[in-house]
């Protein structure tokens, strides 16, 4: 199977669920670590990293052809993207938001998904008899007012992206769902939200259970829906302990 952002704090809570659950995965990131072979307790599962910009299309089809190699493609997961840091501290005051920064926004959160979609297709197309998937990523953000209008609207399009999809891959017997993770707090959103004293203790209180979610929490969404939810398609599987409901 492919996971992009696959070095992230998701990516690789995700790749090590995988191969726990026995999968061979190819992990594609723009970080080099990526090529570090996750800790796992299953002798089971294997991972290949490749360093890759999830952007860039000549790239990603020449990562692709060699996660080829690595054996038949059944399902991706894309996890690639994120909130860019020039936009979090912006959030009041949209003018304060530059029109290259909104761009950057889609092109890293959503063209990228679709890049990585196109380069995989074929394989999974080829990959017949077999339950195949695709998830991708995008965040509570995209369904409710909590700011960041680049990172939310890149993350509604991939919402529609997936609607858009179910019915063609459907034919061809290819599941597409999305996953919406809530807040999640890892090294990086911690980094780029500095700022914003008190933002996790508030964010926490927003949910119904009580916690903001982990990198886990979202990694056991991405197996169920693969292996488990067989005869789940076009659908958003919000992974957020409660927040939309509470807010």
């Amino acid at each position: 199977m492919l996971i992009t952002g696959a070095a992230g704090a998701i990516g690789s809570a995700t790749v090590r669920a995988f191969i726990s659950a026995g999968f061979s995965v190819v992990g594609l990131d723009v970080v080099e670590h990526v090529t570090d072979v996750p800790a796992t307790d299953s002798p089971a599962g294997s991972y290949l990293g490749i360093r890759v910009d999830a952007e860039d299309e000549v790239a990603v089809a020449a990562a692709v052809a060699t996660a080829e190699g690595a054996g038949p493609l059944a399902h991706v997961v894309g996890i690639a993207g994120g909130a860019l840091g020039d936009e979090p501290a912006t959030q009041a005051d949209p003018v304060q938001l530059s029109p290259k920064v909104f761009r950057a926004s889609v092109e890293a959160n959503l063209t990228s998904q679709f890049v990585v979609l196109h380069a995989a297709l074929p394989l999974l197309r080829a990959r017949t008899g077999v339950d195949r998937s695709v998830t991708f990523t995008s965040s509570w953000n995209a369904l409710t007012g909590v700011g960041m209008p680049a990172y939310s609207a890149a993350k509604a399009g991939v919402i529609g992206m997936m609607h858009a999809l179910t019915g063609p891959l459907g034919e061809d017997g290819i599941r597409v769902n999305v996953v919406a993770p809530g807040t999640i707090r890892t090294a990086r959103t911690e980094r780029i939200w500095a700022h914003d004293e008190g933002r996790w203790e508030r964010l926490a209180a927003t949910a119904a259970l009580g916690r903001l979610g982990t990198p886990d929490d979202v990694a056991r969404t991405f197996v169920a829906l693969a292996t488990a939810l067989t005869h789940v398609t076009g659908q958003v599987l919000v992974v957020d302990g409660g927040q939309l409901v509470k807010r």
